[in-house]
C-alpha cells in the first residue's frame, strides 16, 4: 500500500519569497533617481508676462535684449515620477506660463519633480514666479514682478529700474536680497511677523508698527514695493 505524502510551504517562508518576487518584479531603473533634461524656446514681444509655477529645485531668470523666451531645466526623480510628472508650457498671445510639476497621471503621493531652471527672458517682461523651497534668482529684468516663495530665497539685480517698475514679495521663512540703482523709487511696505528691513537707499518713514512699516524708498513714486514674510529679512543694496 502506498501513501501519498503533502509538503506544506511554512507561511513566513512563502511571504518571504513574494517580497523577493514583487521586488525582483521592478525594474530597478524606476527604483533610482533619474535625471533628464527640458528644452522649450518660444518667440515673444517685449512687455508681456512670463509666470512659473515650481517646487523644489531653484530658479534662475536672466533677461536679455532679445526677443524670446528660452527654458532650459534640469529635472530629478525616479523613472515613474518623470513620465506621470511633466513640464507643461503655454502660451497665450504675450504670455507664458510655466507648470513644473503637471500630473499626466494624476498621484496622491510623490506628485512633484525636483526642477532646475535656467531661463532667459526679454529684459522688459513682466514676472510672475511662485516656488515652495526653490530659490529664486532674477537678473536685469524689468518690470512690476511678483515673487513668492515659502522658504526659498530671493535674489533681484537690477542695473536698470523704470519709475512704473515695482515688486511683491512674499515669503513665510526665506530672505529677500535686492540689488537696485540709485534712482530706484517707489512706496514701501514691509509686513512681517519677526524678519529685518536693511536698506542702502534712504527710506523715509510715514507710519510703523509692531510689525510693519510703510515708507517712501528714495523720496517715493508711483513704484509699489511690497515685502510680506513671516521670519524672512528684506535687504536693499546699491
Amino acid at each position: 500500500m502506498t501513501r501519498s505524502a503533502r509538503f506544506t510551504r511554512p507561511a513566513g517562508l512563502a511571504a518571504a519569497c513574494l517580497a523577493v518576487f514583487v521586488a525582483a518584479s521592478v525594474p530597478a531603473s524606476a527604483q533610482s533617481r533619474q535625471e533628464e533634461t527640458f528644452d522649450r524656446t518660444l518667440s515673444v514681444q517685449p512687455g508681456g508676462t512670463f509666470r512659473l509655477r515650481t517646487f523644489s529645485g531653484r530658479v534662475t531668470i536672466r533677461g536679455t535684449g532679445g526677443n524670446q523666451v528660452v527654458i532650459h531645466a534640469v529635472r530629478r526623480a525616479r523613472a515613474d515620477r518623470l513620465r506621470d510628472i511633466q513640464i507643461e508650457v503655454r502660451q497665450n498671445g504675450n504670455s507664458v506660463e510655466v507648470n513644473a510639476n503637471h500630473q499626466v497621471v494624476e498621484r496622491d503621493n510623490d506628485n512633484v519633480v525636483e526642477t532646475d531652471f535656467d531661463i532667459q527672458v526679454p529684459s522688459s517682461m513682466r514676472l510672475d514666479v511662485n516656488s515652495f523651497s526653490a530659490p529664486i534668482e532674477v537678473e536685469n529684468v524689468q518690470g512690476a514682478h511678483r515673487l513668492k516663495t515659502f522658504s526659498g530665497d530671493i535674489e533681484l539685480n537690477a542695473g536698470t529700474w523704470n519709475d512704473g517698475d515695482g515688486l511683491d514679495i512674499e515669503s513665510f521663512s526665506g530672505d529677500a536680497r535686492l540689488r537696485l540703482p540709485d534712482s530706484a523709487r517707489g512706496s514701501i511696505d514691509f509686513d512681517s511677523f519677526s524678519g529685518r528691513f536693511d536698506s542702502d537707499l534712504p527710506v523715509t518713514l510715514k507710519t510703523s508698527g509692531r510689525r510693519n512699516f510703510r515708507g517712501e524708498l528714495n523720496g517715493g513714486g508711483s513704484a509699489s514695493f511690497r515685502f510680506k514674510t513671516f521670519s524672512g529679512s528684506a535687504t536693499i543694496k546699491r
